[in-house]
């Protein structure tokens, strides 16, 4: 499995101000759809199903977020999602926003397992750790 997990977007209207520059909290929504996406692809598991079926959530309580240079209204952006830590039944995720190899925005998103119900964090069930310590950056920083 590879450590980095990557989505493209295009810069559309609605996420634009007046000016046709990139309005900062949409930013926010594309991180939120690139980490949903990659929800699906690395836990195995949707949201729907996630939140639906098995009564869980990952909701951030931690965020922040640096812009380094504007987007504008057509361009495409690469967000690539990397796990940055795992705990007991949290992790902290990297995602990086660049278009044609420029660095537009990072953000660091700080997301706890959840059980709805209760609004209790949940630990890690023993599959998805797995999964997400072998999609981690610590499993390249050991390997490296």
């Amino acid at each position: 499995m590879s450590t980095r997990f990557q989505v493209s977007y295009p810069i559309r209207f609605a996420h634009c101000d007046p000016a046709g520059i990139a309005y900062y909290p949409r930013y926010f929504e594309l991180c939120d759809a690139a980490v949903e996406e990659w929800t699906d692809t690395v836990l195995g598991v949707s949201r729907k199903t996630l939140h639906l079926e098995m009564g869980l959530a990952l909701p951030t309580v931690d965020l922040r977020a640096g812009f380094s240079a504007p987007s504008r209204l057509g361009d495409w952006l690469d967000l690539a999602v990397v796990v940055e830590e795992v705990g007991r039944s949290s992790l902290v995720l990297a995602v990086t926003a660049t278009s044609e190899k420029e660095r537009r925005f990072g953000a660091t998103f700080t997301q706890v397992l959840t059980r709805m119900k209760t609004m209790r964090p949940e630990p890690w069930p023993t599959e998805w750790r797995q999964r997400l310590i072998a999609f981690s950056k610590i499993k390249q920083e050991i390997s490296a």
